[in-house]
């Protein structure tokens, strides 16, 4: 049992295209918080080092581990080399929508057809495509998805002799939320004519000169042709007659099949072979799967829809999606997020990512924007570091004892808050400058953040069964994030910097 995800393509991107696609999944793995570790060893401790998913040219890179979820999953990983993704269990939270993201991405450089799953469920929501946009500055758009018959035949082909035949449900899953005005046309009508029968095709409600009433035509001659050769091998005759070329069925002289034969120049043979199954009572996609690739496909269909309902929709179809700020896509609020929040944090406002989060990823860009909440914490943390430091001159300097006590702090307040976890460029910094007031100041701010929080951080202890079967009001207290809040801004050079001088 689990979450897995999946992507039904090939994953086949040009070789000479792969660097690029490389660049993409990267990026959103990192700014997806997506890490690596790196375990280290000292004084008889043991710790692992957060390192963002980085890649060398034509490398591979693997991960297990969410910073935003402070969560593992099974190894994930991908081959730059062969531009192939791959993952195994990931969750509900952040993990699975970063792994989703990657494979909507694939969707969107695949120039074959191939669809997003989470658990054998078509995925069909446009927000994954909008983080991309954002992340990548990217117009794609969900055009792909409204072919529909090539993808729906494709699933339902693949599907034959294992499981039932494709429902509504199922078929609606390839048809983007919110975009659904655009799936209207005759190959939609055909799929739910398949599905649901066209018994409600019935000739005084029908009006003239439209699809509904040429595939009620091309029924009633179907009907009239199986009803009078019912002592001859009918259905073979009509499989015959649509193998045809147009030039051959143009100058059918059976008059029988006459009438059919007409409907064969206007209609898709696939009406053909899902109105004789109806009537037969047979299923459509088994017949379809022994003939699709026999039967003609040279039909010239009638104009049913009006060339500006036509450009209407193309317009609507191939428009980009609008992006999707990161925090806005990493928000999660699933039944189970907020489960169980104990008593202790009932009334309190339930924990939401937010760009304070992110204080990593700050680059002076609006990739990520600070709350003014979040300037003023770090404005008062930049004092009481000046303060700091002013009160250390004079202080001896020894560089085993900062090492030693620095890391004692990690592993203390990581035994204590649970899964806080320094970044790697920021712990070989801070050893490496052990020496300077400014670092020294900044591990005995480190201290005064944690000795503060304890009683806010406490409710960590409330995690009964598993990490992701604890209320995010529990994992995300606020105790524990201005922890991860302020170690993030350490590893972070510019935003340091910027607030604290150094």
């Amino acid at each position: 049992m689990g979450t897995f995800g999946g992507y039904t393509g090939s994953m086949n991107i040009p070789e000479e295209k792969r660097d690029e696609f490389a660049r993409q999944v990267i990026r959103i793995l990192n700014y997806g918080g997506m890490m690596q570790f790196e375990r280290i060893s000292m004084y008889g401790h043991d710790m692992a080092l957060l390192k963002p998913v980085e890649l060398y040219p034509r490398g591979k890179v693997d991960f297990h581990f969410n910073y935003f979820e402070d969560d593992s999953w099974e190894t994930a990983g991908f081959d730059a080399d062969r531009g192939y993704f791959y993952s195994g269990k990931i969750g509900e939270r952040e993990f699975c929508d970063v792994v989703t993201a990657v494979h909507f991405l694939y969707e969107a450089w695949d120039e074959e057809l191939g669809f997003t799953e989470i658990n054998g469920d078509i995925i069909d929501d446009c927000h994954y495509t909008g983080w991309i946009n954002h992340l990548l500055g990217t117009k794609f758009s969900m055009k792909k998805r409204f072919r529909i018959w090539d993808n729906v035949e494709k699933y339902a082909l693949e599907r034959v002799g294992e499981y039932e035949d494709p429902t509504v449900g199922e078929v609606m899953q390839f048809i983007p939320i919110g975009m659904r005005y655009g799936a209207g046309g005759v190959e939609f009508s055909d799929l739910m004519y398949i599905m649901h029968g066209t018994e409600s095709l019935t000739e005084g409600e029908i009006e003239p000169d439209t699809y509904p009433a040429d595939v009620y035509g091309c029924k009633k001659a179907l009907e009239v042709f199986l009803r009078k050769n019912q002592e001859k091998d009918a259905v073979s005759q009509i499989w015959e007659l649509i193998k045809k070329t147009r030039c051959e069925r143009e100058k059918i002289k059976d008059i029988e099949l006459l009438d059919i034969g007409r409907f064969s120049l206007i209609l898709p043979a696939k009406v053909i072979v899902y109105l004789t199954a109806e009537i037969k009572e047979e299923s459509f996609w088994e017949r379809w799967k022994e003939m699709h690739e026999t039967v003609y496909h040279d039909e010239i269909m009638k104009e049913y829809t009006s060339q500006k309902l036509k450009a209407k929709r193309k317009k609507f179809i191939e428009k980009p999606i609008l992006p999707v700020r990161t925090s806005e896509f990493l928000h999660q609020d699933g039944y189970f997020i907020f489960y169980d929040t104990p008593e202790e944090l009932k009334g309190k406002p339930n924990y939401y990512i937010s760009d304070d989060d992110r204080l990593y990823w700050w680059d002076g860009t609006d990739e990520v924007i600070l709350s003014e909440k979040m300037d003023n914490w770090l404005r008062n943390l930049a004092h009481s570091h000046k303060e700091i430091s002013q009160n250390m001159v004079g202080e001896p300097e020894n560089a085993n004892d900062f090492l030693k006590n620095f890391l004692m702090l990690l592993v203390e307040i990581d035994q204590y808050y649970k899964r806080i976890l320094p970044f790697q460029n920021m712990f070989y910094e801070f050893l490496q400058n052990g020496s300077k007031t400014e670092y020294r100041a900044a591990v005995k701010l480190l201290k005064k953040i944690s000795d503060e929080n304890k009683e806010e951080g406490k409710i960590i202890e409330k995690v009964k069964y598993s990490w992701d079967l604890t209320s995010r009001n529990v994992t995300h207290n606020a105790g524990r994030l201005k922890l991860k809040r302020y170690l993030s801004v350490m590893a972070n050079r510019r935003l340091r910097e910027k607030y604290f001088g150094f």
